[in-house]
């Protein structure tokens, strides 16, 4: 008896074991199904953009079903594998390209160049960034500049031993880095004439000297006129780029000098610019030029030191220093790095031709989706980051030749570093959206699957919702341009970060996220200050901050309902986890289908809800507003429940619409309210009657 009953458990187990292994195999094959279909079309777009044109192809071009299972797993293989192979090769390369060595040179030019003191006038020291004045600049020239570039002595033993000197006239800088060539000074100046003076002063004010620009540039031979600095060059002859200072972009041409090879000729020349007055009340700006190579580190040092005279008065300071490494063949490090760029460049033509099948095929609806734009971007980058090492692969050799071919002359290996570091930046961006292409395939758990369908389906819904509130829009940019204008009338004067009208824009939106130095414009103005911060932060970020963050969370709450109603797709953690399971299945584990089962039936309270709202009539949201059309719906329904009944109970003869009975009810109060005059009517007339009979019997 008992083992009869055992062999019926048996076979209901093994029923029970037969029947959850095809629901296995059904899911499996729906969902590679659905991963196949999304990556065929591409790999962005969701199921429901496939239209029904689509849905046509893939039924006519059905393949066999014995090749049916290979064609997905393959297709979902190279899905699945796409992103992270590139994000490797993008991570290799970077870790190979940037290191700390960058950081510590153009830290060690830094402490060397900027922040050493040298001594000035009644042997007061100060440091590059304190210098104020002309004569500053050449206390700094004569003090401090040249013998940075010249090293005597080698380090670590007395400058006065003659077996410690080394070649004076070798130019290292901090022992280690050669100077390529010569260091170079120039300068840019503008006309006498270049302003007008006011007509109340133009007998006491002769010269006029205006802020600089290119039409303004004085190009005009001065001094002894015997050499390049003091005969204009245009950038043609100094092959220089633009630089965009503090004040304003300074062109690439100007009155340029040299150094020598020698300390002492070096020492001579500077002490003929300044007896013979090379700066004047037209300069505008002063620019050192000098490259250095450390071949300890394969790095490139491109320095700039920036002197601006602007025509208020004074020196404004600045340094630009960059760190280049110069990419070779040498080691077996060089040759993977470059075998990982290769491989970038073939991913990125492989995406490049998907895409565009993807564009062709959808062609407007591909711009619709969220992921469609990070996938140009990185397209963008990759394809700009390939021109660039084109570039700098016919660049480099010729930079290098043209110094070799003249090691007396100025090392010019300015275009070099911005071409590199432009480079390097095109692959920083690409790095990063790399890494947000990620949370595509993110869908570890229902957070996170959540995510994924906010950032893939509903992100451009928060634009729109923006874009479309003219409204908001209007009102924010009125008041935040009003307070800029404001800011900088009030403070422009006195307060750095209010010194021009695009500076206080940006001074506003760092005091939105608590960036404000409020000290600063209360000593500027003790009165004003104090209502201009207070009116600002509750005006901005009190009401309009506030009314921004509300319309993102209605989106937000929008969003999360048509994702709750939405169906179910399958995460990344339950097809890694129904893989393992089959695999152990196969290989004789029975215990995977009786916990399967038991999970099966062991459903919570959340997941009853969830199935109830995806299979719910109307809207589930409780606390959303019903509209006219909501009304219309509901009405509409009920009417036809109202004729179903009818038609069964009594036919259509004795059905009666509803609003039958509401013209019914309107013509009833309207024989009342008639009712009613015509009673007060003959209460009026009997009163009237009655006044007449007592006058009557008065008069008798």
């Amino acid at each position: 008896m008992e083992s009869e009953k055992d062999k019926k458990n048996q076979k209901n187990t093994d029923t029970l074991t037969d029947l959850q292994q095809k629901k296995n195999e059904e899911t499996d094959a729906r969902s590679n199904a659905q991963s196949t279909e999304e990556n065929i079309v591409s790999d962005e777009h969701d199921k429901s953009e496939v239209d029904e044109e689509s849905k046509k192809t893939t039924k006519q071009d059905k393949p066999k079903k014995g090749t049916t299972t290979a064609t997905l797993s393959l297709t979902s293989f190279i899905a699945m594998r796409w992103e992270p192979t590139i994000l490797i090769f993008l991570l290799l390369d970077a870790l190979n390209i940037g290191n700390s060595s960058w950081f510590y040179l153009t830290k060690a030019l830094t402490q060397q160049f900027v922040e050493r003191e040298f001594e000035t006038l009644n042997g007061v020291n100060i440091n590059y960034n304190s210098i104020r004045t002309a004569a500053d600049f050449w206390f700094y020239v004569e003090n401090h500049l040249i013998g940075s570039f010249f090293w005597e002595s080698v380090y670590g033993y007395d400058e006065n031993d003659s077996d410690a000197k080394i070649d004076e006239d070798a130019m290292n800088i901090l022992y280690e880095n050669q100077v390529l060539g010569v260091p170079r000074i120039r300068q840019v100046k503008v006309k006498n004439d270049s302003c007008v003076v006011h007509d109340y002063f133009r007998r006491l004010f002769v010269n006029c000297y205006d802020q600089y620009s290119s039409d303004k540039e004085d190009t005009n031979t001065f001094g002894p006129g015997d050499s390049t600095a003091w005969i204009h060059s245009d950038e043609s002859a100094t092959k220089q780029l633009s630089y965009h200072g503090k004040i304003t972009t300074y062109g690439g041409g100007g009155f340029y000098a040299d150094l020598l090879k020698s300390k002492n000729e070096t020492k001579t020349m500077f002490q003929d610019l300044k007896e013979n007055l090379w700066i004047t009340r037209g300069t505008r700006a002063v620019f050192v030029d000098f490259t250095t190579f450390n071949p300890n580190i394969n790095i490139f040092g491109i320095c700039k030191l920036v002197l601006e005279f602007p025509s208020s008065g004074g020196v404004l300071p600045s340094v630009e220093f960059r760190s280049v490494y110069l990419k070779q063949l040498g080691t077996a490090q060089d040759w993977f790095l470059m075998i990982c760029e290769n491989s970038i460049y073939v991913f990125a033509t492989i995406f490049l031709m998907r895409s565009l099948r993807e564009i062709v095929y959808f062609k407007l609806k591909y711009f619709k989706l969220f992921w469609s734009y990070i996938n140009l971007v990185i397209i963008g980058c990759c394809v700009t980051n390939g021109v660039f090492t084109i570039l700098n692969i016919s660049n480099d050799p010729a930079t290098i030749d043209a110094y070799k071919k003249n090691p007396d002359k100025y090392g010019n290996f300015e275009y070099f570093g911005y071409l590199h570091i432009l480079q390097n930046d095109i692959f920083a961006v690409n790095l990063f959206f790399t890494y947000i292409k990620i949370f595509e395939y993110l869908n570890f758990n229902r957070t996170m699957g959540q995510l994924n369908n906010t950032l893939k389906k509903k992100l451009p819904h928060f634009f729109s919702a923006f874009l479309t509130l003219w409204d908001f829009r209007l009102c924010f940019f009125i008041i935040f341009f009003a307070f800029a204008e404001l800011g900088y009338l009030i403070f422009g004067s006195q307060v750095e970060s209010f010194s021009s009208f695009a500076v206080a824009m940006f001074t506003l939106l760092r005091t939105i996220l608590g960036d404000f130095d409020y000290p600063e414009i209360e000593r500027a103005n003790r009165i004003l200050a104090p209502t201009f911060f207070l009116s600002y932060i509750f005006l901005v970020f009190f009401v309009l901050l506030n009314m921004f963050l509300a319309i993102i969370n209605d989106t937000y709450a929008d969003v999360k309902t048509e994702i709750a109603i939405a169906p179910d797709e399958m995460q990344m953690t339950e097809y890694l986890q129904r893989g393992f399971f089959n695999t152990l299945r196969k290989l004789g584990c029975t215990r995977v289908e009786k916990s399967e089962l038991k999970r099966e039936v062991n459903v919570t309270i959340r997941h009853i809800r969830e199935a109830l709202k995806k299979y719910g009539k109307y809207n589930i949201d409780p606390i959303a507003e019903v509209d006219h059309d909501d009304m219309e719906k509901l009405l509409a329904e009920l009417e036809a429940i109202l004729s179903d009944v009818a038609r069964k109970e009594g036919g259509l003869d004795d059905y009666v619409h509803v609003n039958d009975f509401v013209s019914q009810q309107n013509r009833l109060e309207q024989i009342d309210k008639t009712i009613s005059m015509l009673v007060t009517q003959v209460k009026t007339l009997l009163l009237k009657l009655e006044k007449m009979e007592s006058v009557k019997k008065v008069k008798n």
